[in-house]
């Protein structure tokens, strides 16, 4: 049952983390407000709040348990033979989603010990970090159906598949550099900024992976 469960220093260091923050959060609970920041808008705006029992008890056990959930994801995969060629990004990914798991509740916290703190702004900055990260071993990710860029033409042919994912490689990793520079600046830049990045790292992926696939469609 275990035979495909492949646990990575990239797992031991989310698990770390996740408790890390995890204690913090609960070392500071009874001086939290009831709500903290659930949710924030692309320029950093608080736009929803939890029960701060609830918040913590979410981002804290996906922090905790999300290497675990993923490798159960890969597992399910019809496709998981596919994972052993590209270990290391799998694992980069998962750290990188983990960092910006821990990363909301940590800044959620923070900014309800002290509202001064600039907790959307730098969870964006984070997001960017996570979006380089993920651009850089885009390409590497090999047929699967749980992570990367999954559309009908992708998931029909492996040639598309491989083709977008070298592709969105390079937009991921420049929609990430967007986000990070869109913490540092103005309302309607950072705005324009952080839509600039989304198009790039979900609509065009899609569009090109529609127009690479065409001569296969109609052949």
């Amino acid at each position: 049952m275990m035979k495909n469960f492949k646990w990575k220093w990239q797992d031991t260091l989310s698990v770390i983390l996740g408790l890390i923050t995890l204690v913090y959060a609960l070392i500071n609970y009874n001086r939290l407000p009831e709500l903290l920041p659930a949710h924030f808008g692309i320029t950093g705006e608080v736009n929803r709040y939890w029960d701060k029992a609830t918040l913590i008890s979410v981002l804290g056990s996906l922090g905790v348990l999300l290497p675990v959930l993923l490798q159960l994801t890969r597992r399910m995969d019809p496709k998981r033979e596919n994972y052993t060629k590209f270990e290391n990004a799998h694992g980069m990914i998962r750290l990188a989603i983990a960092i910006l798991l821990n990363s909301a509740l940590a800044l959620s916290v923070s900014y309800g010990l002290d509202k001064h703190i600039p907790a959307g702004k730098i969870l964006i900055a984070v997001l960017g970090l996570m979006f380089m990260v993920m651009g850089n071993y885009m390409p590497q990710i090999k047929h699967n159906y749980f992570l990367g860029i999954r559309t009908p033409w992708t998931l029909a042919y492996p040639e598309i598949w491989r083709k977008t994912h070298r592709f969105s490689g390079i937009l991921w990793a420049l929609a990430g550099i967007l986000f990070i520079l869109a913490s540092f600046l103005p309302k309607v830049w950072a705005t324009s900024f952080i839509i600039t990045g989304l198009i790039l790292s979900i609509i065009l992926p899609l569009v090109y992976s529609w127009l690479a696939s065409k001569p296969l469609r109609h052949n």
